[in-house]
């Protein structure tokens, strides 16, 4: 009942001031390449759901990205067997790992994204998966049983546990099947092939194989791969023998879709403020800010479907296309003091300096947030802080949001 009342009594205070420091525009850049949608991107075979994602990929909270299907539709273009692909699908795990399925989507985990730079390394990973579905290669399925049921807690774990029945069992039979090493050789001069034809760098291949090469887990895209320098040199000769016919291609996000605003992070832990957070609970409060970081993305995104927010929030591999702007909270003032009027009862409140810039560090917004809970005195401080981060997420969101919009 305590713990209940402790986070129902969490209060919010006041953000002071949304300044706005200078009359600067900041620019959204104009993001170029062909027109795909994540919510009308038609699928020429296959039951389509919840905003154009395959009925299959659904459970396992599958997503679309209108940049990664563009970049696929434009590396199949005049392609024999291009009828084969459906959509590109984003997996929220965090190992790194891409494939094809038999439908014809190409599942890539944003975990594999957050490791490449840039839109022609992610060419080259797709590309790599769409010359498996092209040559029509066959997959063998991994058969000792101790190696499947790792594979099966590996998934679950990235998962968060959060996946059961047909849909970890789709997910486990993906991952656990594999090309032979020569279809993967294959694959990757292939691959090479398509983003020359496409117009994308084909340097960019040996790039992301180097940032790639390092994952070596149970679920790497690595897994079943060759050497990596065995591929690099498969790469370079692909490069002499492919070189580029096109232009860079041109990607446009649909007409329909709010500039992209990527919200980046900088906390300055340096002690402050007339009451500086106490020496014992530093690294309290550094824990805290972490945890706050790892909801502050969902509860922007929460932030800007209530309002009329004119943009939307990019997650963090989708920064290459996104105007970025940088959050830097510094904190002012830390208390924890008893409340007078409820015997057994501590109030722990927070003062933080907000500043909002662009990626250049040009001043965007300023402003100080106070933020607090208040929490029976058997209760241990760090859970109790650890369990606010939500609220303190959404309170920082707010504050992002109607800056940009008075902005």
């Amino acid at each position: 009942m305590r713990q209940w009342l402790s986070s129902v009594i969490a209060c919010v205070l006041v953000t002071v001031g949304c300044e706005r420091l200078t009359q600067a525009v900041v620019a959204t850049a104009l993001l170029t390449g062909v027109v795909g949608s994540r919510a009308t991107t038609a699928s020429p075979s296959g039951d389509l759901a919840r905003d154009g994602v395959p009925s299959e990929w659904v459970a396992l909270e599958g997503e679309r990205d209108w940049e990664l299907d563009a970049i696929a539709r434009r590396l199949l273009e005049g392609e024999p067997q291009a009828e084969r692909f459906r959509c590109v699908v984003v997996l929220p795990m965090r190992d790194p790992n891409a494939f094809a399925s038999e439908q014809g989507d190409i599942a890539v985990t944003e975990g594999l994204l957050e490791r490449l730079q840039g839109r022609d390394e992610i060419a080259f990973v797709l590309a790599h998966e769409l010359a498996h579905l092209l040559k029509g290669h066959p997959r063998n399925l991994e058969r000792n049983p101790t190696r499947l049921e790792r594979i099966r807690t590996e998934i679950e774990r990235g998962l968060g546990g959060s996946i059961v029945g047909t849909g970890l069992q789709l997910l486990v039979n993906a991952v656990a099947s594999y090309y032979s090493r020569e279809r993967e050789r294959e694959a990757d001069s292939e691959a090479v092939r398509l983003m020359a034809k496409a117009g994308f760098d084909p340097q960019a291949a040996e790039r992301a194989l180097r940032r790639l090469g390092e994952e070596q887990g149970l679920l790497s895209w690595f897994r079943s791969h060759p050497f990596l320098s065995e591929r690099i040199d498969i790469v370079r000769e692909a490069r002499r023998r492919f070189r580029p016919a096109a232009l860079p291609p041109v990607l446009a996000p649909p007409a329909n879709l709010p500039p992209e605003v990527f919200v980046d992070w900088r906390v300055d832990n340096s002690v402050g403020g007339e009451r500086p957070v106490p020496p014992n609970n530093r690294a309290l409060w550094q824990r805290m800010m972490a945890e706050t970081q790892k909801w502050f993305w969902s509860a922007l995104m929460d932030t800007t479907q209530q309002g009329k927010t004119p943009f939307r929030p990019a997650k963090r591999w989708q920064r290459h296309r996104a105007q970025t702007l940088v959050l830097h909270l510094r904190l002012l003032d830390w208390t924890l003091e008893p409340i007078k009027s409820m015997d057994g009862w501590l109030q722990w409140q927070i003062q933080v300096q907000c500043r909002l810039t662009d990626a250049d560090g040009r001043p965007w917004a300023t402003g100080q947030l106070r933020f607090g809970t208040a929490f029976a005195e058997n209760e241990p401080l760090a859970e109790t802080l650890l369990r606010s981060a939500p609220i303190l997420a959404r309170r920082l969101a707010r504050f992002v949001t109607e800056c940009y919009r008075q902005g």
